[in-house]
């Protein structure tokens, strides 16, 4: 006799407390609660972060096995992600004042690529806002491969994550390895030993910069072809305005 499948993990009619949803409210919450142990907790900090980021794998993977695919839970997981992440630069801001500028640059290029893109797609009336068809050979292999686009994401959490551990003293000295570096980066890195040696948060950070650069790649060309896809479906409504010439 065969077992019936209990109603939670079936596509029933409460998508409030569907698997996936559950996950991401508990993503809020670890998210929220993260930041608000940082200043004391550095390491707890990261570790409830980084569970928090791994949650965002398993919700889709349940999502499709469970079908409780929706589109609460698809809006409630990009949010998650760009929230998340804006949280994090916002507090690298704060811990790194004298280079705020780029954080702050890069969660700007993070939220304009992502809205844009969305928009775009929204207009366009198409099933997802990845660019799979993009003219650059560099944005489609992030989009069609998940592995790839797993590492670049993995990458930007790493290399942030680090950098916030590598301001606490604690960890400017720990696992130190002895790696040759020019004169002129090695004063740019707070902690960085006399001797040569670079501490491990560091090292990891210089590890997943590659990654990190891609995926801000990703996000400029995104960002152009959003826009210019909004400019296309504003010329081919015919609601476009001529500008007065200046001369």
């Amino acid at each position: 006799m065969a077992l019936t499948q209990h109603w939670f993990y079936t596509r029933h009619g409460n998508v409030w407390i569907y698997i996936p949803n559950l996950i991401g409210y508990a993503r809020i919450a670890s998210t929220l609660t993260a930041f608000l142990l940082a200043p004391q907790y550095p390491s707890v900090f990261v570790i409830l972060y980084f569970l928090g980021f791994v949650a965002d794998e398993t919700d889709g993977r349940l999502a499709r096995k469970y079908k409780q695919t929706s589109m609460l839970g698809a809006v409630l997981d990009m949010v998650t992600d760009r929230a998340s992440t804006a949280g994090l630069l916002m507090l690298l801001c704060k811990t790194y004042p004298n280079i705020f500028i780029l954080f702050l640059s890069l969660l700007m290029l993070d939220l304009f690529s992502h809205w844009f893109q969305m928009y775009s797609t929204l207009v366009a009336g198409s099933a997802t806002h990845k660019d799979v068809h993009s003219h650059s050979f560099l944005v489609r292999l992030y989009y069609q491969r998940r592995v790839f686009m797993g590492f670049c994401c993995v990458s930007c959490e790493v290399l942030y994550l680090m950098c916030f551990l590598h301001s606490q003293p604690r960890y400017q000295s720990l696992g130190l390895l002895p790696v040759p570096l020019p004169h002129q980066l090695a004063r740019l890195l707070p902690g960085m030993q006399e001797d040569g040696q670079i501490p491990a948060v560091a090292m990891l950070a210089l590890t997943a910069l590659p990654g990190v650069l891609t995926k801000q790649f990703v996000n400029c060309v995104q960002l152009k072809n959003a826009m210019a896809s909004l400019i296309a479906h504003d010329q081919q409504m015919g609601d476009t305005v001529t500008l007065p010439k200046l001369d």
